[in-house]
C-alpha cells in the first residue's frame, strides 16, 4: 500500500482517532469521519461530518473510494451510567451504528474493515487465571463489553457475506498524550507532593500506549495475515499500580512516596460500599497475551512503557488544571473509601476510648442528627456528642457555648468529634471534602445553596469554608464559598483541604458566647 490508498478513520477527533490520524497522515490518503468539522488539522485528511452514529447514519460521502475502514468511533465505557437501560444505549451506537457502517462499506466496495473493540469482551479480570488470549471464549461482564461482543459477531457475519476482510482489535486500558478520565487523574495525583497509599499494590495489569496501538493498527491495515483475525494487544510489559505510580513520579523527577496500606483494606472498603468493581480495577490483575500478534504478524511495540508514561505525564503537566469532577470524581470517591476505612480500622482504639469517656461525660457519647445530603436527600449524620443531651437541635452557631461539656470543648478544639463521620463517608452519604451538611430547618442557607447547585455533590467533613473559618452564620457567603470549592475541586485541592484540617487550620463550627 502507498499514500494513494484511501483509509477512513471514524471517530477521528477522539483520543485514539486523532492520534491515529496524525500517525497515518504521511502514509495514506485519509478520510476523517467526525460528528462536526472540528479539532482536525486540514493537512491530515478530508474531513467528513456524519453527525451522530446510529442505524440511520449516512456514510456514503465518507466511504467514497475507500479501501480500508478503521472503526474507532463508539459509545465509550461509562463508570457510573445513569441510563435506565445502559445496554440499549450502547447497542444504538456500538451495534446498530456499526452495522449501518459495515453494510454501507460493503456496498461501497471496501476491502478491509478494522474494528477497534475492547478487552472487556474477554472479561474484567485475570486474577487467579491465565492472561486473556485472542481465541478464548468471550465473557463480557458489563453492558459496554456485551455491546462490543455483539458488534464483533455482527461484523463477522456481515463481512463474511460481503467477502470483506475483517480485523478485530481488543485493546486494554489506553494511555498517552490527551488521555482523559481516571488515567489522567492518576497522573495529576502522582504530581502532588503527598504520600499515596498504594505501596502494597503489586498487581499485574497490561496497558497500551496509544502510539503502540497506532503502529499495530497500521500493521493490521497492511499485513496480509491480519485478514479475518482477532487480536488482543498491549505494550508487552505488565505493571502494578505501585510501579505505575513510581514511574509517573520518576518521569516528574519525584521520589516514589508510597505508603504500604494493605490490599485487603482496599477490598474490604470496596465490599462495604458497593464499589468492589472500582477497587478491582485498581488493585486486581488484567493481563493480555499478545503472542498471536507477535508470531502471526511479527509485531513488536515500538515504544516502551516508560516512554509512553513519560509522554503522557508531560502532556498532563502541560495542561491547565481541570476540575476533579470532570474525570476524577470516581478517583476521589475511591480515596474517600480508602481513607475512611483506614481511619475507622486504625483509629478504632481512639474511637473506643472517646466513646467510653463519653459515657461518663454525657451518658450518650454518639450524636445522631438528620442532615441535608446530596440532591437534598436526608441522611443521619453521626459524630461524638460535645453538648449536653438536652441541647436544642439547632445549627451550632445558634447554640449556647454553655451547652458544651468540658470534654466536648476538647473534642471540638481537636476536631476529634468529627471522627465518626468517617462512617458516613464510607456509606457514601458524605465525602471527606465537601460542603458541611446543614439542617432542614436552615431555610435561608438551603435557598442560597440550592440556587448555586451546592446540593449536586456529597456534603463533606471539611472544605474551603471550614479551613477559612466561614460557618453557617453567614448563609450567602457560605453558599458562594461552597460553590467556588465545587467549581475548583481537583485532586490537589482535595488533599490540601484534608492536610490543612489535620494540621489545625480552621476552628470548626462556632457557637454563641
Amino acid at each position: 500500500m502507498n499514500s494513494q490508498t484511501k483509509v477512513l478513520i471514524t471517530g477521528a477527533n477522539g483520543f485514539l482517532g486523532s492520534a491515529l490520524a496524525r500517525y497515518l497522515a504521511e502514509t495514506f490518503s485519509l478520510v476523517l469521519a467526525v460528528r462536526s468539522e472540528t479539532s482536525i488539522a486540514p493537512d491530515q485528511g478530508a474531513v467528513v461530518a456524519v453527525g451522530e452514529m446510529d442505524a440511520t447514519t449516512d456514510w456514503s460521502q465518507a466511504l467514497a473510494d475507500v479501501d480500508t475502514v478503521v472503526h474507532c468511533a463508539a459509545r465509550a465505557h461509562v463508570m457510573s451510567d445513569e441510563n435506565t437501560d445502559p445496554l440499549a444505549e450502547y447497542r444504538k451506537v456500538n451495534v446498530a451504528g456499526t452495522c449501518a457502517l459495515v453494510q454501507q462499506a460493503a456496498k461501497a466496495g471496501v476491502r478491509r474493515f478494522v474494528f477497534i473493540s475492547s478487552i472487556k469482551v474477554n472479561g474484567e479480570s485475570t486474577s487467579g487465571w491465565a492472561a486473556f488470549a485472542a481465541e478464548q471464549p468471550a465473557a463480557p461482564e458489563d453492558a459496554y463489553g456485551q455491546s462490543k461482543q455483539e458488534a464483533e459477531l455482527m461484523l463477522q457475519q456481515e463481512c463474511a457475506a460481503a467477502g470483506m476482510e475483517l480485523v478485530i482489535v481488543r485493546p486494554p486500558l489506553l494511555y498517552g498524550p490527551g488521555v482523559k478520565a481516571n488515567f489522567r487523574s492518576l497522573c495529576r495525583l502522582a504530581g502532588k507532593p503527598w504520600p499515596l497509599p498504594f505501596g502494597s499494590v503489586r498487581n499485574r495489569r497490561s496497558m497500551l500506549y496509544v502510539g503502540n496501538l497506532c503502529h499495530f493498527i497500521e500493521t493490521c491495515i497492511t499485513h496480509p495475515a491480519a485478514a479475518n483475525q482477532t487480536f488482543v494487544i498491549a505494550d508487552g510489559e505488565d505493571v502494578s499500580l505501585r510501579e505505575l505510580l513510581v514511574r509517573m513520579r520518576r518521569a516528574q523527577g519525584r521520589r516514589a512516596g508510597l505508603l504500604p496500606v494493605p490490599v485487603w483494606l482496599f477490598r474490604l472498603a470496596g465490599r462495604l460500599t458497593g464499589r468492589q468493581a472500582v477497587v478491582d480495577r485498581l488493585v486486581g490483575d488484567l493481563q493480555v497475551d499478545i503472542s498471536k500478534a507477535q508470531q502471526l504478524l511479527g509485531w513488536k511495540a515500538p515504544y516502551s512503557v516508560q516512554q509512553g508514561i513519560a509522554e503522557t505525564v508531560a502532556s498532563v503537566a502541560g495542561d491547565s488544571a481541570a476540575p476533579a469532577t470532570a474525570g476524577g470524581g470516581a478517583l476521589l470517591r475511591l480515596f474517600d473509601i480508602v481513607f475512611a476505612a483506614s481511619g475507622l480500622v486504625f483509629g478504632f482504639p481512639v474511637l473506643l476510648l472517646i466513646y467510653l469517656l463519653g459515657l461518663f461525660d454525657t451518658g450518650s457519647p454518639l450524636f445522631l442528627q438528620e442532615r441535608v445530603g446530596r440532591n437534598k436527600k436526608p441522611f443521619t449524620l453521626v459524630k461524638f456528642r460535645t453538648m449536653q443531651v438536652n441541647t436544642a437541635s439547632v445549627a451550632s452557631h445558634l447554640a449556647s457555648a454553655s451547652s458544651i461539656t468540658r470534654m466536648g470543648g476538647f473534642l471540638r478544639k481537636t476536631k476529634l468529634d468529627e471522627l465518626p463521620q468517617l462512617w458516613n463517608v464510607l456509606k457514601g452519604e458524605m465525602s471527606l471534602v465537601g460542603p458541611r451538611p446543614n439542617l432542614f430547618n436552615q431555610h435561608e442557607l438551603i435557598a442560597e445553596r440550592d440556587a448555586l447547585g451546592v446540593y449536586n455533590v456529597r456534603p463533606g467533613i471539611t472544605g474551603l469554608a471550614q479551613v477559612n473559618e466561614i460557618d453557617m452564620s453567614t448563609p450567602k457567603l457560605l453558599a458562594e464559598t461552597d460553590a467556588r470549592m465545587i467549581r475548583e475541586m481537583s485532586l490537589g485541592n482535595y488533599f490540601r483541604f484534608i492536610v490543612q484540617t489535620v494540621t489545625g487550620k480552621g476552628s470548626g463550627d462556632r457557637v454563641r458566647g
